[in-house]
């Protein structure tokens, strides 16, 4: 029998930059493959991103040299400097993962920027949202360690 589970992941951050830099972080595929994968030994091997309403986004990610895990999606709004709002699928090899609507929002706060990713998931058979969660947790730490490399 296949288990489903339901849930709303949030995740916030401050960065120390404007939300043009933290948008810029997110609009630009170059930037955007740099840190947009957890665990810090998995590497993206396949990549297509296209940024704009309706526009596709495609990677494939794990270990070097393998695409265990794919994240298909399509962008469903892009307000810039503000909002992005994505659905999409993950997949471990030919096994569906889960079905995801995110919306990240982005809001000026103390100099910098307030970032809040709501992640509405559900889950099909072993991922968990506490994997979702330490996954999303160690993505928006990279993020600020690709934001802090880009700005020296």
């Amino acid at each position: 029998m296949i288990k489903t589970v339901h849930a709303t992941i949030v995740v916030e951050r401050d960065y120390p930059v404007p939300p043009a830099r933290v948008f810029a972080a997110f609009a630009e595929p170059d930037a955007y493959r740099q840190w947009h994968v957890p665990n810090g030994e998995w590497v993206t091997n396949r990549f297509a991103y296209d940024f704009r309403i309706g526009g596709e986004l495609l990677a494939g990610f794990g270990k070097p040299g393998e695409s265990r895990y794919v994240n298909k999606g399509r962008f469903e709004d892009i307000v810039p400097n503000e909002r992005i709002v994505s659905a999409g699928t993950m997949h471990d090899g030919d096994t569906r993962l889960s079905s995801t609507l995110c919306t990240i929002e982005l809001r000026a706060e103390k100099g910098g920027t307030r970032l809040k990713l709501t992640d509405q998931s559900v889950f099909y058979d072993w991922e968990t949202p506490e994997d979702r969660r330490g996954g999303w947790t160690e993505i928006a730490e990279k993020l600020a360690a690709f934001l802090q490399r880009d700005a020296a």
